[in-house]
């Protein structure tokens, strides 16, 4: 346009000559005015319509949000506050989900994701709410053990014999184990490496057993070194049961457990008793040595039954268990049982020398004995104490009912409160505790019993240790009609306040266990030691925590 303006103004200055070059300039100027209103008309701005952002998608974006937390959710490691913040969440994702259009909501992966939120939600719910089960008893780890590969090149071999022979020279053992013997260097290369956790775990828990345990078995002339083979038959776990129904940290079953006068009946079963037990594994070790004059065709004997090995030698009457191994009288497991306890003899008796550092910590239960010839209920006698009652069941592992039972019985107390138990055992003597054991019926429940009775079923269960959540027909059960929980509570509310009061002067701490707690982690939480703990409470480090039970945190 600018240039169009200066080209006229040029042209107005030419001198005009004559009329024609005037009608040339007025057409000239009228072109230059058409022109300049056709460009000034191309510069009008025509508007421009807004972009469309398209919205997102509502369906897409809550799916996401549900999937998240379902995935949260889904973790193992999380704590039951963790889980609660994540329900909570879940359910405003829930609130919007409602809150979308038809269409929003029938988003495919925002209907699956919401499925599976109601689903986890379900099953949260449920597992909340369901009944308490039975502890169930430990598995013998002899049935798997006994199963594994036992392979070693022979470069492993000879660098395991070096091991077991250095190992060798610092120990005295009375049964002999050829250490050049494959399948015996193979269990011990076993557990120095891929059961290495399993072996070291398994040791620690016999340590405050083995003193009395060694010198019960060198009583009943068998060698001590043979308590290792508590290791092989359970892990050295008191409540361990084999698939063949063997039960105990020495594996009897039940007829041969009375044979060597092991008690199993109502009130008790002595096979879950480290100690009895391990008295009666002695004199039955002894009596198969005695019968076949050979440690390794004793040991085979005790796996399968002396009879297999009676009938071996009566075919075979040279013949030791190395020859007997390469026949077929025998399974594979009595094959292997006899290597695997050589080799936990080898290692057990010299751990340091295979890189296990065994802790002194629990070397030692300290515990007293109180003759009874009555029965008492080991609650009150808890309360009195001022200990858990899972201290005085774990001391006196073969009860199956909290009462003692009604004839002799040797009750365990921590040792420090030996004399206070004594005495308060003495006033309670004449004391009669009015019980009943009822059978139970097909169809019967532990609430419709409690019903019967006129107690709570909590009683029931309290009275009865490790009761399963469903009753068998022909179960028996111990109910105490004058049992803790709707009798005797003026003395129960007592000794809460005596309780109270003592811990108030000791100005110690109560923890109440939750789900999830160990020692170690109710030790860090609160600033002191597993160690500490224990002897605050009068328990081990083994004792088995429960739900809502009650902790002193020392304050030093």
């Amino acid at each position: 346009m600018r240039l169009l303006c200066r080209s006229f103004a040029r042209i107005a200055h030419i001198k005009a000559e004559g009329f024609l070059n005037k009608i040339i300039l007025c057409l000239l100027f009228c072109v230059v005015f058409l022109l300049s209103c056709a460009i000034e008309q191309q510069k009008v701005v025509v508007p421009v319509e807004p972009k469309i952002v398209p919205q997102t998608d509502r369906g897409l974006e809550t799916a996401d949000k549900m999937i998240s937390v379902c995935d949260s959710l889904s973790k193992t490691d999380i704590s039951e506050e963790e889980k609660k913040v994540l329900f909570e969440e879940g359910e405003k994702i829930l609130n919007e989900y409602f809150l979308l259009t038809p269409e929003e909501a029938k988003e495919p992966r925002l209907q699956g994701a919401v499925e599976r939120f109601l689903s986890i939600s379900l099953q949260y719910c449920i597992k909340k709410n369901e009944a308490p089960e039975k502890n169930e008893d430990e598995e013998s780890p002899k049935d798997e053990l006994l199963n594994m590969t036992t392979f070693l090149s022979p470069e492993e071999l000879l660098e395991t014999l070096k091991e077991v022979e250095k190992a060798k020279e610092n120990i005295t053992l009375g049964i002999p184990i050829p250490l050049d013997n494959e399948t015996v260097l193979s269990y011990v290369r076993l557990y120095e490496s891929k059961l290495r956790n399993w072996f070291f775990a398994s040791l620690e828990r016999g340590i405050p057993y083995l003193d009395e345990i060694k010198a019960i078995f060198k009583d009943e002339n068998v060698p001590p070194e043979l308590v290792y083979l508590g290791i092989v038959e359970s892990g050295f776990k008191v409540n361990a049961r084999s698939r063949a129904g063997a039960l105990g940290m020495w594996q009897f079953m039940e007829g041969t457990a009375k044979k060597y006068q092991l008690k199993i009946d109502f009130w008790e079963d002595e096979r879950l008793d480290p100690v009895k037990s391990a008295r009666a594994s002695a004199k039955y070790l002894n009596f198969l040595f005695s019968t076949f004059g050979d440690w390794h065709l004793s040991l085979a004997a005790y796996n399968c039954g002396e009879g297999k090995i009676i009938r071996y030698k009566a075919s075979h009457p040279k013949g030791d268990f190395w020859s007997l191994r390469k026949t077929r009288f025998i399974r594979k497991e009595t094959k292997e049982y006899v290597p695997a306890i050589l080799a936990a003899i080898i290692v057990a008796s010299k751990p340091e020398s295979f890189g296990m550092k065994i802790s002194n910590s629990s070397k030692e239960i300290n515990f007293a004995s109180i003759q009874l010839d009555y029965q008492i209920d080991l609650r009150p006698l808890a309360r009195e104490l001022n200990i858990p009652l899972e201290t005085l069941i774990f001391l006196n592992p073969s009860l199956k009912r909290i009462l003692t039972p009604p004839g002799n019985f040797e009750l365990r107390v921590p040792a420090n409160c030996y004399e206070k138990a004594r005495n308060y055992l003495k006033e309670k003597r004449e004391q009669k505790i009015d019980y009943v054991i009822h059978t139970v019926r097909k169809g019967q429940s532990i609430k419709t019993i409690a019903k019967k009775y006129k107690v709570d079923p909590s009683e029931i269960r309290a009275a009865n240790i490790g009761l399963p959540s469903r009753l068998r027909p022909r179960m028996q059960l111990l109910i105490i009609k004058n049992g803790v929980t709707h009798f005797n509570q003026t003395e129960v509310a007592k000794q809460d306040v005596k309780e109270n009061i003592i811990k108030e002067e000791n100005k110690s701490k109560v923890y109440v266990v939750k789900k999830g707690d160990t020692l170690s982690k109710i030790a860090r939480k609160n600033g002191t030691t597993v160690e500490a703990l224990c002897k605050a409470n009068h328990i081990t480090s083994r004792t088995i925590l429960k739900i809502g039970m009650e902790l002193v945190i020392p304050s030093d």
